[in-house]
């Protein structure tokens, strides 16, 4: 972003569209206009006789001027204005509220829109030594998409190295400036995302790093740091070449050195099977590289770079997991009566709405699409055996992943309890779940929790956002304005990762083991087994699919894809 001097501009009418003069007592609804008027007192003496104070209403600060061009790279620049002068009391005014002058300055603001991988690195650097924390988080957030880490490295160390050798005609202030904000660009990068700069055996990029660090910048705070990483990820290196292949069963043992007993479903207790599903998709959030949910990065078909969007793909296959044992607790055992079918599908909506006030929509979503699966939400003698009341709370589940006006009830509540510490937020027709809510609320003391989302959610939104808007602009530059949407939705789900650290939920082996014991089915096993249970009405040739009438349990991931 670069700031220029554009004009200067005293208070005037231009400036500040005059409302009606009212009286110096502001009527009783002032209080609703504070926030939309700006409050001027005017100095001249006839403006003092009428005892009047006028309001005007603020003009935006921020106005679209145009586009620049330069060689490799477009600029989207705005006129922002902004008081250069402190105002100062008239010293003929009788009230010290009263000002003699306001004086205000139009600067002209550039934002990079589109640029070559150079102009894009050079960028990073600014006139007054301080990092633009805006530019340099959407880069480092976004990079991966248009070059690699070593290509990037390169460009920001010969940049600095020109600026070294006074090769870019630039006075010597401006040029001190410049290095000092791209060292400071190199902290950020290094602290933000080492493992950009993991590249085993060799580590080829961090030596490059520490072999600038020790021409340029010997001694200093960024070459302690580089040689702390590159020992750092030397032990780690070690570490896994002498772990063994396979844990050890007698990990899987208490310490008295016996197993511990599995759980039968449904005889479970529904509040620990959320906590402890709420445990796996915990980790799962904290370890996920924000990066990795990138549109152009995590739904690549070559699965020879699947390791780019393995924290994404180990989310989708918990996520999957959980949907096909809901799917397979309920269709496994085909000489069951409905009753006692009914009971298992009412026990997975139990420990659903105990993830609805864990505030766990990942394994929420993973439970309500099992039951809405075709094998198992065709079982109507089983569906009827359950209470009233139990249904509603399945159909007030299920309406929190609505495909209706872009998802919207889900968004609403991730805006309204992400960093809750209490799920708070129902419908007006969600009678059952206010129920819910409110006895969480009287039981749950000081209890705070955090909140994980349904990850595909964010997925969606970043895939449309990458095929919607193209990767370059003009003669192939690089669609900067394209990253800063993609950060956007980014920043929501690393606030959410740091959200998900108010959880404090210790592991249960059991839960583990019974979770491990069940057996899935494929989509065909699961709809022939559901047909075994309750034949169809009209007997159909061949069934591969689910019935298009219902969405996949899974969550989606492209054909071919990780």
């Amino acid at each position: 972003m670069l700031w220029m001097n554009y004009n200067s501009l005293h208070h005037s009418t231009p400036d500040l569209r005059v409302s009606t003069p009212v009286k110096k007592k502001p009527p009783t609804n002032a209080s609703v206009l504070k926030g939309l008027l700006f409050h001027c007192h005017c100095s001249s003496p006839s403006h003092r006789r009428q005892n009047t104070t006028r309001w005007y209403f603020k003009q935006p600060t921020w106005r679209l001027w145009g586009e620049e061009r330069v060689d490799g790279a477009v600029y989207t620049v705005y006129l922002k204005k902004v008081r250069y002068h402190r105002p100062t009391k008239s010293v003929s005014s009788d009230s010290e509220d009263e000002i003699s002058h306001l004086e205000w300055e139009t600067v002209k603001v550039r934002f990079i829109k589109a640029g070559s991988l150079q102009r894009l690195v050079e960028s990073l650097a600014t006139d007054d030594g301080e990092l633009e924390s805006t530019y340099i988080n959407v880069f480092l957030a976004t990079y991966r998409t248009f070059a690699t880490a070593k290509q990037v490295l390169s460009l920001l160390l010969d940049r600095y190295e020109q600026l070294a050798n006074n090769e870019l005609d630039l006075p010597e202030m401006v040029s001190d400036q410049h290095r000092k904000t791209l060292v400071l660009a190199l902290h950020v990068w290094l602290d933000s995302y080492p493992e950009d700069f993991r590249d085993p055996p060799l580590h080829a990029t961090l030596y490059q790093l520490l072999y600038f660090a020790q021409t340029h910048l010997p001694d200093s705070e960024l070459q302690l740091k580089v040689r702390h990483r590159l020992e750092r990820f030397t032990r780690e290196d070690e570490m896994l070449e002498s772990c063994p292949l396979f844990v050890p069963d007698s990990l899987y043992l208490h310490s008295n050195g016996t197993h511990a007993p599995p759980y039968s479903f449904p005889d479970i207790p529904e509040r620990l099977f959320a906590e402890q599903l709420t445990r796996m998709d915990m980790r799962l959030l904290q370890k996920l590289v924000p990066h990795q949910c990138l549109g152009g990065i995590w739904s690549r078909r070559d699965k020879s770079r699947s390791q780019e969007a393995a924290t994404v793909l180990a989310t989708v296959n918990q996520f999957n997991a959980v949907s096909l044992r809901v799917i397979s607790t309920v269709l496994m055992d085909p000489n069951c009566r409905p009753a006692e079918r009914g009971r298992l599908v009412s026990t997975w909506i139990d420990v659903a709405q105990e993830l609805r006030v864990l505030k766990n929509f990942s394994s929420l979503k993973a439970i309500i699409s099992g039951l809405q699966s075709n094998p198992v939400y065709r079982l109507q003698k089983t569906w009827q055996c359950l209470p009233k009341e139990k249904v509603e709370v399945f159909e007030e589940l299920a309406r929190i992943f609505s495909e209706d006006n872009n998802q919207w009830a889900q968004r609403e509540l991730l805006m309204r309890e992400g960093t809750a510490k209490f799920a708070d937020t129902v419908g007006e027709n969600d009678k059952q779940l206010q129920k819910v809510i409110q006895r969480q609320a009287n039981n749950s003391g000081n209890i705070s929790h955090g909140t994980i989302p349904y990850l595909g959610t964010f997925l969606t939104d970043l895939t449309m956002i990458d095929t919607a808007i193209p990767d370059t602009l003009y003669d192939g530059l690089i669609n900067f304005d394209k990253r800063r949407k993609e950060f956007e939705v980014l920043a929501q789900i690393k606030l959410l990762q740091g959200a998900a650290n108010a959880y404090n939920i210790h592991e249960d082996i059991a839960f583990d083991r019974w979770f491990d014991s069940i057996l899935t089915l494929d989509d065909r096993e699961a709809y022939q087994l559901s047909c075994h249970i309750e034949p169809p009405a009209v007997p159909a040739l061949t069934v591969t699919t689910n019935s298009p009438a219902t969405s996949s349990p899974l969550l989606y991931l492209p054909s071919q894809s990780l």
